[in-house]
């Protein structure tokens, strides 16, 4: 009776109400642009959904975790996952103290990262057998999974296990992977992958060979739905050749991992991981009947690599909590948070300690390995996850129709799809349309790159032809802020090598509102590149900016007026410079801009600026490119 009374309370409000409310906010703007968000894939995200919107799709709600597709998760009562860490200092003694460290600060999944493989970080100098030995020996490792990054290394690192104990976790190798990074397969297929399946399978159960790797395909650029779809046809590829070499779908599926990269769309990351099992599901009912505990998926989750930056540091730490959330929300088995500085060198004590202690907050601290399916039931959520199962599911049948996952590979139609993306991802990044902090917007202009040899710029080492290989189109890896810290890194070994600073200064003139907003864009824009941009705060007069501009001496200036001022002051103070610096107005006063430019503005920069195209320019013009 009080939960009748409650609910009386509150009596229900039609989706016709709510957005004749939302349409009376926005007081008359656009619904559609304003609120209603289009992701890459092509799919429109609405500012809210209600029960109505799950109309014919029960499906989303009608199993319960633990139950075949696994939609809901593969795990019944609790969503608990394993903390994986991968360690990749190349000094052995240094990697078994971190490991250690690590083990006894909460890590229950240990990676172990090989040296001069690729990877894309340096990695630990394992050469024989007698390396790994003294890595493993002191371990605790009936209480961990241990788990390898060894790329093409992996069958020589198989032969190297301790065969006299019980391993559990994965050797991580995928060789398709390391045909699309490389260009060309060196001898690595299913071939290889068979005898060393077959006998894991036979002798450690719990420790699966295969690993089939998403961020071969997104930390090149692909899009979620693109990921989902090449990652799902690469695992379908997988059980069908290993099952013309004899190899069960039940026992393939028992030896593999799926490794999801987590990118940095947030509801979008935990949709992909409950669709991910249920596409699972769907295909590997197609090669096996059994829809119990042979037809699990087992997932691993990473932060992406390309969502990191080299640059403000600290944002990579806010990156890898909301992609953890992602992941653990989604159901992931183990999820390895990528620590926020491994893209500048190998992590050390303190790194790998940021980086677990996010997920024993999101355990110890914010339950969230308590509930099983904790996302279940949300209308937003639910109508995402069906999205993009069913965006994922097109393009995986499109695969499967033009030969499989190995067929598009060799004709490079996977390349140029993701090619196509990834395009789309510089052009949103060079633009700002995509904000990545601290890099295209709010730099830390006092933050410099001190050591120049880079994980981020560790080139792939070239692996050894082989008689009848298959030869594709390589899968570039990509990073977000790529193109904008190249352009940074270049104004610091300009300013090394003159010994002087790039100078900006801001000219505030006039209207206080528009001066403020304009000098604010110009320090964030042109910080961007690493120069040293100066605030003065305001200048009350041209007289003052003249003097202020005598005193910094600077290279580039920027007027920071409103439109309608910003001739007067160009008039004023350009022609009275002895030493002409680059002169940049911010704004776009189109009816006005032959006009400035005749009386000697070089440039306008503004919020439809190209930030990449304009930087660039820039530093040509002064002699840095």
């Amino acid at each position: 009776m009080a939960s009748e009374k409650l609910f009386s309370e509150f009596p229900p409000v039609s989706t016709e109400a709510w957005t004749n409310l939302i349409q009376k906010d926005l007081k008359g703007a656009d619904f559609e642009k304003k609120l209603v968000w289009e992701t890459q894939e092509g799919f429109k995200i609405q500012p809210f959904y209600r029960k109505e919107n799950l109309k014919g799709k029960e499906w989303l709600l009608s199993n319960l975790p633990g139950k075949f597709p696994y939609l809901r998760s593969t795990r019944k009562l609790t969503n608990d996952w394993s903390i994986r860490q991968d360690i990749d200092t190349p000094d052995l003694k240094t990697a078994k103290e971190l490991a250690i460290e690590a083990i006894s600060n909460g890590v229950s999944a240990l990676g172990l990262v090989l040296a001069d493989v690729g990877s894309g970080r340096k990695g630990i100098q394992i050469k024989n057998e007698k390396d790994l030995s003294f890595l493993l020996a002191d371990l605790p490792l009936n209480e961990i999974t241990l788990h390898f990054v060894a790329e093409e290394k992996s069958p020589e690192l198989y032969s190297w296990l301790p065969k006299n104990k019980t391993l559990v976790g994965g050797l991580g190798y995928d060789p398709y992977r390391i045909l699309a990074r490389h260009g060309h397969s060196g001898g690595h297929g299913p071939e290889t992958l068979k005898p060393i399946l077959t006998e894991l399978a036979g002798k450690w159960k719990n420790f699966r060979a295969l690993t089939v790797h998403s961020s071969t395909f997104r930390d090149s650029g692909s899009t979620i739905v693109q990921e989902l779809a090449y990652t799902l046809a690469l695992g379908s590829e997988y059980l069908y050749r290993l099952g013309e070499l004899g190899v069960s779908p039940e026992v393939v599926n028992s030896q593999t991992i799926f490794q999801f990269t987590i990118g940095p769309d947030y509801f979008l990351e935990i949709a992909k991981f409950r669709a991910a099992r249920t596409l699972w599901a769907e295909i590997f009912s197609s090669y096996s009947s059994d829809k119990g505990e042979a037809s699990l998926p087992f997932i691993e989750a990473e932060t992406a690599r390309y969502n990191y930056g080299i640059y403000d540091l600290h944002n990579n730490i806010l990156r890898g909590t909301t992609e953890a959330i992602s992941a653990a929300i989604g159901g992931a088995e183990i999820i390895n948070v990528l620590p926020f500085d491994h893209l500048l060198q190998p992590a050390d004590s303190f790194s790998l300690r940021i980086a677990r202690n996010v997920q024993l907050l999101l355990k110890h601290e914010s339950y969230l390995d308590k509930v099983a399916d904790p996302s279940s039931g949300s209308y937003y959520i639910e109508t995402i996850t069906d999205q993009i199962t069913e965006q994922a599911w097109k393009l995986f049948t499109e695969v499967e129709k033009d030969g499989g996952f190995l067929e598009c590979l060799k004709s490079g139609k996977i390349q140029s799809s993701i090619l196509e993306s990834r395009k789309k991802k510089e052009e949103n990044y060079s633009t700002r349309k995509e904000i990545f902090l601290g890099t295209n917007q709010y730099p830390n202009s006092k933050d410099k790159i001190q050591n120049k040899d880079l994980n981020k710029n560790i080139k792939s080492p070239a692996i050894s032809s082989a008689s009848n290989e298959l030869k594709v189109s390589p899968i570039p890896e990509f990073f977000a802020g790529d193109a904008i810290e190249e352009i940074r890194m270049k104004t610091e070994g300009y300013e090394s090598k003159n010994k002087t600073s790039v100078k900006v200064l801001l000219l505030p003139l006039g209207d206080l509102k528009m001066k403020k907003a304009r000098a604010i864009f110009s320090l964030n824009f042109l910080g961007c590149a690493g120069f040293q941009v100066v605030d003065p705060g305001s200048y009350e007069t041209s007289e003052e900016a003249i003097a202020g501009i005598q005193k910094e001496n600077p290279q580039i200036i920027v007027f920071c007026s409103s439109d309608e001022e910003v001739s007067g002051y160009v008039k004023e103070i350009l022609p009275k410079l002895k030493q002409k610096p680059i002169s940049l107005v911010a704004g776009y006063p189109k009816d006005i801009l032959s006009e400035l430019e005749s009386a000697g503005v070089n440039g306008f920069i503004h919020v439809r600026s190209n930030l990449l195209e304009t930087l660039a320019d820039l530093q040509k013009r002064l002699g840095i490119q």
